[in-house]
């Protein structure tokens, strides 16, 4: 099991197949009703605060489960302040501020292009929501909608290989309305598979 603090509010959780063994639970069989993943989610919450400086008190959890290699599971468990539940209008407009920030990368070459997305593919794609692919000027512009705080992650893997431009849905419409269009969703999937 590996347990990382991404930021105060969120915290990453890895468990391998033998995890999953020890547990005696599936990610299939995860479901938040079942008393079973009740228990694993009350374990793991323990682990983490043994672990962290994290404080799961005085708010509400929202816990995400991805698949992850050959029978692992990858959380993200997310911790939402009582203060921001405070309303009723709040509480249905309220949500993390850790989800769907777009991301916005130039690559002058597909050699590279290619390369960032078959590393996103294989380290990231349980995080990513989705991306799409747009040439502008002669160059790519690959659109990368996250779906936690992993920006700063995700940025120095890419500036490996490409350029940095910007984030947010200002970024991603200027691409949108100026460039054209190549891959509209699974841009990372679909370039690993057919070119790295």
């Amino acid at each position: 099991m590996k347990i990382e603090q991404i930021d105060q509010q969120t915290i990453k959780v890895v468990l391998t197949p033998r995890d999953m063994d020890s547990f005696d639970i599936t990610y299939e069989e995860m479901d938040y009703k079942d008393p079973n993943t009740k228990r694993v989610i009350l374990e793991l919450l323990h682990q983490i605060k043994k672990e962290t400086s994290m404080d799961f008190n005085g708010g509400k959890l929202f816990v995400e489960a991805f698949p992850y290699l050959d029978g692992g599971c990858v959380l993200y468990i997310c911790t939402i302040p009582a203060s921001a539940e405070t309303t009723p209008k709040t509480r249905q407009t309220q949500k993390p501020a850790v989800f769907n920030t777009p991301l916005v990368f130039a690559f002058r070459e597909l050699e590279p292009l290619a390369d960032a997305c078959k590393h996103l593919f294989l380290q990231y794609n349980h995080i990513i929501l989705k991306s799409a692919l747009y040439l502008y000027e002669h160059q790519y512009r690959l659109l990368v909608y996250s779906y936690f705080k992993l920006d700063d992650k995700l940025i120095g893997l890419v500036s490996e290989y490409g350029r940095f431009i910007g984030k947010g849905s200002i970024q991603a419409s200027l691409v949108k309305e100026h460039a054209k269009c190549l891959l509209e969703s699974n841009a990372i999937e679909t370039i690993s598979e057919k070119l790295a």
